[in-house]
């Protein structure tokens, strides 16, 4: 049984001893010739339990008094004690357990590198962690409120979710949640001067971080990406461009949502940069093994000019530096990443 549950079975006894005292007192008190009040009858209970009585309780001059008065005694000062040492418990454990679950994080966010960091952790940072996590990305989460944080914890209790709480836009916070180890940020806070500190700050501190940030007004844009934003997103022109997509292509709009919130969450449009330490440099695409493990080459980005080689052809050489843009299982794209 946990301590919460405990105290509450506790509360209710201490409750029924209370009732009790004070039905006894008033009750026997009436027998043995008195007139007690309620009102008396708790006051009598209370000073009872609490072992500050008086010289002679009311009671005390009759067998049946003497005999309620032992039995409050012994049953309030159980439960009492009982009830006492469980506050205690609650509070130390508590306490405990916090500081035990702080060492461990910190531990953690020592070690943690190649992570992506993501500040803010309402409705917006919610489904932007759901989907890197979908994606087996590693996220560390920095909010200023816990209590968004344990919400995003509860939802993934199989999944340890490093976190940093505090203001993202403060540099030790930064700072603690591995920025400078850190492969990417996305900052989804929602005021755009604190997305403009932390961009800045992201970008001085670590230049080849990749850093996306959400925009609240399109007029900060272009202030954002001028700061080192390498995409900044409008949650308005986002939210347009899917009600356009509703309306014109729908089929294509279904597909894409099956893919991306199928119930097994595993199949996803992702990115295979093919880096020196690659298998796959010098091969033709027939030659790999994409087709064995479900994967479909959708195109290649080319390392020279930027360009997209659409649907490629089987002898297509992949070169280093390329990408490739495949659609299949996450879990048969990270066989093929570097970090793997």
């Amino acid at each position: 049984m946990d301590i919460q549950r405990r105290l509450y079975i506790l509360s209710v006894l201490i409750l029924f001893v209370i009732a009790g005292g004070v039905a006894g007192f008033w009750s026997l008190g009436r027998l043995a010739g008195h007139e007690p009040t309620l009102l008396n009858s708790l006051y009598q209970t209370i000073i009872t339990l609490t072992t500050v009585g008086n010289t002679k309780p009311p009671l005390a001059d009759v067998w049946y008094g003497q005999l309620f008065i032992i039995a409050l005694l012994m049953s309030g000062m159980g439960v009492l004690l009982v009830f006492a040492t469980s506050v205690t418990a609650f509070f130390v454990e508590g306490e405990m357990r916090q500081i035990y679950r702080r060492k461990r994080m910190d531990k953690i966010l020592k070690k943690i590198h190649d992570h992506i960091i993501v500040c803010g952790a309402g409705d917006t940072g919610l489904h932007i962690i759901e989907e890197l996590l979908s994606s087996r990305q590693t996220v560390v989460v920095v909010d200023a409120h816990e209590d968004r944080i344990e919400k995003i914890i509860d939802q993934h209790p199989k999944t340890s979710i490093p976190y940093v709480v505090g203001q993202a836009a403060d540099d030790a916070i930064l700072e603690k949640a591995g920025l400078h180890r850190a492969s990417g940020i996305v900052v989804a806070l929602p005021d755009d001067r604190d997305t403009l500190f932390v961009t800045v700050t992201a970008h001085q501190a670590n230049p080849d971080l990749r850093i996306v940030v959400r925009a609240n007004d399109t007029a900060d844009e272009l202030r954002l990406k001028r700061a080192g934003a390498a995409a900044v997103v409008s949650p308005s022109r986002i939210g347009g461009m899917r009600m356009a997509s509703e309306i014109a292509r729908p089929e294509v709009t279904s597909f894409l949502d099956n893919m991306l919130r199928g119930q097994d969450k595993t199949l996803r449009i992702e990115e295979i940069s093919l880096d020196g330490k690659c298998s796959m440099v010098g091969k033709a695409l027939r030659d790999t093994d994409l087709r064995s493990q479900d994967l479909l080459v959708l195109a290649i980005r080319t390392h020279g000019d930027g360009t997209y080689l659409y649907n490629p052809p089987p002898e297509q050489v992949l070169q280093e530096g390329s990408t490739l843009i495949v659609l299949g299982p996450t879990e048969s794209v990270q066989k093929f990443r570097p970090s793997s």
